[in-house]
C-alpha cells in the first residue's frame, strides 16, 4: 500500500470523519491509501461505490458486464434514464469521477468465469465487495479471495431479505461454507427487490469496509446477518468454518 498523506482540502473534507476516536487522521489516510474491489453495480454495488468514495477510498475497481435497464432505476439510484443501454462500468465511472476528481477508478465490464480473473482483478485490492446477484459467480469471488487471503465482504438482496457476511482471513467461515448446496443461477431480474433494502445492506457493508480498513475489528466476521425488510428485523446467526468445505479446507485448485 502506498500511503498518502492528507493536504488541507482534505482535512477540511474529512474532518466529521477525523473528529471520529475510531478513525481520526491516521485512519483517513488508511482509506486514502487503501484499494477496493467492487463486483456488481447493480443496487448494492451503484451504491457502494459512493459511499466508499465519499469516505476517502482513492482506488476503485468496478466489475461489471451489464448495461443499464428501465428496471434498474427502481433501486440503482446512480443511474438515470439518460444511461439506459449504456454499460453500468461506463456511467459508474463517469459519474464517480464527476463528484470524486482524485479518484483512480479501473473498469472491467467482462462477465466473471474464472478465478483467475478475479485474481487479477483483485491482486492489490485490500478489501472486495461482492454484490453481484448470482450464486455461482459469488463462488468463484469467493474462492479467489479465500486462496489469496483477502477480506471479502459479501452483501445479497431478494424480495423482503437481505443478507451480510465478511471473510477476513482463510480460516474465516466462507461462502462455501455456509452455501455448498446452492447452484440456483436466478437473479434480482427473476425475483421482486424492495428498493430501500437494497440501500440499507449496501450502507451496511461499506460501514464494514471503512472500519476493516481503518484497523478496526470487522462485525459480521463468523457471523450471517439476515435482515427482514418486511418486519424491520435483524437477526445474527454464529457461523463456523467447516472442516470439510470444498473451498477454505482444501489445497486450492483454479477454477
Amino acid at each position: 500500500m502506498d500511503f498518502n498523506y492528507l493536504n488541507d482540502k482534505d482535512l477540511l473534507y474529512f474532518s466529521k470523519h477525523i473528529l471520529l476516536p475510531n478513525i481520526g487522521i491516521e485512519g483517513q489516510q488508511k482509506l486514502s491509501s487503501s484499494e477496493v474491489t467492487v463486483f456488481g453495480l447493480g443496487g448494492i454495488g451503484n451504491l457502494i461505490t459512493t459511499y466508499i468514495a465519499s469516505a476517502g477510498v482513492k482506488k476503485i475497481n468496478i466489475v461489471d458486464f451489464d448495461t443499464v435497464e428501465d428496471s434498474n432505476l427502481q433501486r440503482q439510484i446512480n443511474f438515470t434514464n439518460s444511461d439506459i443501454g449504456f454499460h453500468k462500468t461506463d456511467v459508474i465511472d463517469k459519474y464517480l469521477q464527476s463528484r470524486f476528481p482524485n479518484l483512480s477508478v479501473n473498469k472491467f465490464s467482462n462477465k466473471i468465469l474464472s478465478t483467475d480473473e478475479v485474481d487479477s482483478i483483485t491482486a492489490d485490492s485490500d478489501i472486495v465487495l461482492d454484490g453481484t446477484d448470482n450464486f455461482e459467480v459469488r463462488k468463484i469471488i469467493n474462492k479467489s479471495c479465500n486462496s489469496n487471503n483477502k477480506k471479502l465482504i459479501i452483501g445479497a438482496v431478494e424480495g423482503y431479505s437481505g443478507q451480510l457476511l465478511t471473510v477476513m482471513s482463510n480460516k474465516s467461515t466462507c461462502y462455501e461454507c455456509i452455501y455448498e448446496d446452492l447452484t440456483d443461477n436466478n437473479s434480482c431480474s427473476e425475483s421482486g427487490v424492495l428498493a430501500p433494502l437494497v440501500g440499507m445492506i449496501s450502507s451496511m457493508m461499506a460501514m464494514e469496509c471503512i472500519n476493516i480498513l481503518t484497523g478496526n475489528n470487522p462485525s459480521y466476521e463468523n457471523k450471517l446477518v439476515l435482515v427482514d425488510g418486511l418486519n424491520i428485523s435483524i437477526n445474527i446467526i454464529k457461523t463456523k468454518k467447516k472442516q470439510n468445505c470444498l473451498i477454505c479446507s482444501q489445497p486450492y485448485e483454479k477454477i
